[in-house]
């Protein structure tokens, strides 16, 4: 099983019914709603639906859908095992600063879509974690090195301003 974050928001896309590639992909290019951190070539769209079916997290749709359009497009629906782990990324905080400007926000855009309060847990969640990485970084060697110190500097500026961000996100 080699799912990653991406795979997680084809199966966020899915959760509202079925879609095929080619709707997929418009999603995942809407300046307005995902597309505003993701861009996925339409081509890489069909690989990545493959994993998910073979690892049982998408199917092919059993639903009707009046579509005449030729060739026939195969539309894909989500499983409950694709749900259930769906639900549990979403719900969770990123565990590294790097997963701030793509997965949290990707996180933070299905929570709202899903109700304000599972947005609000999962912003909490995040401050927390955040916080845990400051405290952590407190600690972290230097060893006398001029270049070290100013890479660590900068990480705690960049967790700080996380912080501040999310404080800020948890007020709205």
């Amino acid at each position: 099983m080699n799912i990653r974050s991406i795979h997680i928001i084809i199966l966020g896309i899915l959760y509202d019914g079925p879609k095929h590639g080619y709707q997929i992909h418009k999603c995942l290019d809407d300046p307005n709603g995902i597309g505003a951190v993701w861009k996925i070539k339409i081509t890489n769209i069909y690989g990545l639906l493959d994993v998910l079916e073979k690892d049982g997290y998408i199917v092919p749709s059993k639903q009707l859908i009046d579509d005449t359009t030729y060739p026939p497009k195969k539309y894909f629906e989500i499983t409950d095992r694709g749900k259930e782990i769906f639900q549990q990324w979403m719900r969770e905080p990123v565990k590294h600063g790097r997963e701030i400007r793509q997965v949290f926000l990707s996180k933070l855009y299905f929570a709202n879509k899903e109700s304000a309060e599972v947005a609000h847990q999962l912003i909490l969640d995040q401050i927390k974690e955040c916080n845990q990485w400051l405290v952590n970084s407190k600690q972290l060697p230097d060893g006398g090195v001029e270049f070290v110190k100013i890479v660590n500097s900068f990480r705690l500026m960049q967790m700080k301003s996380y912080i501040t961000w999310l404080e800020e996100l948890k007020k709205k």
